[in-house]
């Protein structure tokens, strides 16, 4: 009987303290995931990229910008989780590519959703 009232006191001490920090456990927590959702999308835009100059080397040209979708979807599987052709906070992925394709510009508008603000990711190539 000592042996459960000793394990109820460690587990009520163990409550106390998570209960205690909460907050603190809350914002790691949603610190934690922030970070992966950063370095998936930028993993996914390096992806992305190296498949985009994969398309260079055999073709000369980067592709159309109107043709980015169609191209994401000959070249990436689609995912049950989420749909090909956005960041991890489900914003559109942003591709434009110049005049003569010799460049493009691929773009996650990041955690706020809108374009051209400091937490944007961003790969240019070649």
């Amino acid at each position: 009987m000592v042996e459960v009232y000793r394990r109820l006191i460690v587990v009520g001490l163990a409550l106390g303290v998570i209960a205690g920090n909460a907050e603190k456990i809350d914002e790691f927590f949603a610190q934690t995931v922030a970070n992966a959702q950063h370095l998936a999308t930028a993993a996914d835009l390096r992806s992305i990229s190296n498949m985009l100059d994969y398309h260079f080397m055999r073709t000369g040209r980067y592709p159309r910008s109107e043709d980015f979708s169609a191209w994401m979807e000959r070249h990436f599987k689609a995912s049950a989780t989420r749909e090909l052709g956005l960041d991890h906070w489900n914003n559109a992925l942003i591709y434009r590519t110049d005049a003569d394709r010799k460049t493009f510009v691929l773009i996650s508008p990041g955690p706020d959703g809108l374009m051209d603000t400091v937490d944007d990711l961003r790969v240019t190539g070649p």
